[in-house]
């Protein structure tokens, strides 16, 4: 009975082992293909630098531009429908990253699915709701941006006729501004979300850390 007795408490003691020492290797493999998929998004920062750079050009350019008269006025107005081929380059390649990126996300899901533990599980589903949020926030973006320069040749390009009236051109320039208002809003929950993503990324690496 005694043999018994110890045995019973040998594999209780080490069903509580187990349990107190659950392993991370899926977590972590779960972890390491998110990083993957980011590592895809680094282009993005050097992206983000070229935009920024165009739009104070184009600043400059539509200043220039309300001081001018005439044919001048007509010629740097295509001025600036010229440049806008340059940013909707960059939104393409930011667009082709994130896609990249998202396709290795999507392939997590076995990563994801063999995480048995009830904390981890929790943690890496928070972080996997915030990137599933982030991706098809970031399709937005990428769109409303699209719509920005679409508006943007739109007025431009009428701007750049020498028979152009200010009627159809109010009408445009109205367009455009609807338009940036709705990319405004969008790019600013785009940010919220990059945050959340942040924060869930860390609460997974801390657990890792452990």
């Amino acid at each position: 009975m005694i043999g018994k007795k110890l045995l019973t408490v040998t594999l209780t003691t080490s069903i509580i082992l187990t349990a107190c020492s659950q392993s991370t290797d899926s977590l972590e493999a779960y972890y390491n293909k998110l990083d993957k998929a980011n590592q895809k998004e680094s282009v993005i920062v050097d992206l983000n630098k070229k935009m920024k750079s165009l739009e104070m050009k184009k600043v400059k350019k539509i200043q220039e531009l309300n001081k001018a008269k005439g044919n001048d006025f007509n010629t740097k107005a295509k001025n600036i429908t010229d440049g806008i081929d340059d940013r909707e380059a960059i939104i393409n390649k930011e667009e082709k990253a994130l896609a990249e990126s998202e396709k290795i996300y999507k392939s997590s899901k076995k990563e994801f699915n063999a995480i048995e533990d009830k904390d981890q599980k929790k943690e890496a589903k928070e972080l996997k709701t915030a990137l599933d949020k982030k991706y098809a926030l970031h399709e937005k973006v990428i769109s409303g941006y699209k719509n920005v320069l679409k508006a943007e040749k739109n007025l431009f390009g009428y701007l750049s006729r020498p028979n152009a009236t200010q009627k159809e051109a109010d009408e445009r320039s109205k367009e455009l501004s609807e338009q940036n208002k709705k990319v405004e809003k969008v790019v600013t929950d785009y940010q919220e979300i990059l945050k959340k993503v942040q924060k869930e990324k860390k609460d997974v690496a801390d657990l890792l850390d452990k």
